[in-house]
């Protein structure tokens, strides 16, 4: 896909969805990228194919924009898109240094079953671990109760 295409594709999906000013920071920082990438050798095409699907990067956006809104009582504040290797979303506040940071959404459903699996498989672990120790020592436990009854029965002779 062209840079145009992917930008056209970006900007209608965007469009609508999101205020202008946020298309706009977008599609300037994706045009940029794919001209500066460009600049460094690789087609267009390429460039485009590396990032993704510009509907897919247009959802993010929404998304992580309707979160910055509800998550920001000033609401003066821009978002945008960036992309280097991997999607970052970021929101910025006015007289706010621009700073990379990650932004996932834990509240969808496949980080919930992750969540469960996780927890599933740490107590499978733990399970093993400690059944793994009583297996190890159950061997040893014949041997140490007939030592524990021979002392009590000396023990009680004794007396």
């Amino acid at each position: 896909m062209s840079r145009q295409e992917f930008l056209q594709r970006l900007r209608d999906t965007l469009t609508g969805e999101v205020s202008g000013s946020v298309v706009e920071e977008n599609i300037r920082y994706y045009e940029e990228y794919i001209r500066g990438e460009v600049l460094k050798g690789s087609s267009e095409e390429a460039v485009t194919e590396a990032i993704g699907d510009p509907r897919l990067i247009a959802k993010t956006i929404i998304e992580a924009s309707e979160n910055a809104k509800e998550s920001s009582s000033s609401g003066s504040g821009s978002f945008y898109s960036s992309f280097s290797g991997k999607d970052q979303n970021v929101y910025e506040e006015p007289g706010q240094e621009r700073r990379g940071m990650h932004y996932y959404d834990l509240s969808k459903w496949y980080w919930k079953l992750l969540g469960v699996v996780a927890i599933v498989l740490f107590f499978f672990l733990a399970a093993t671990i400690v059944t793994g120790i009583f297996s190890l020592l159950a061997p040893l436990m014949g041997p140490l109760l007939l030592i524990g009854l021979i002392y009590w029965f000396i023990k009680g002779l004794k007396r």
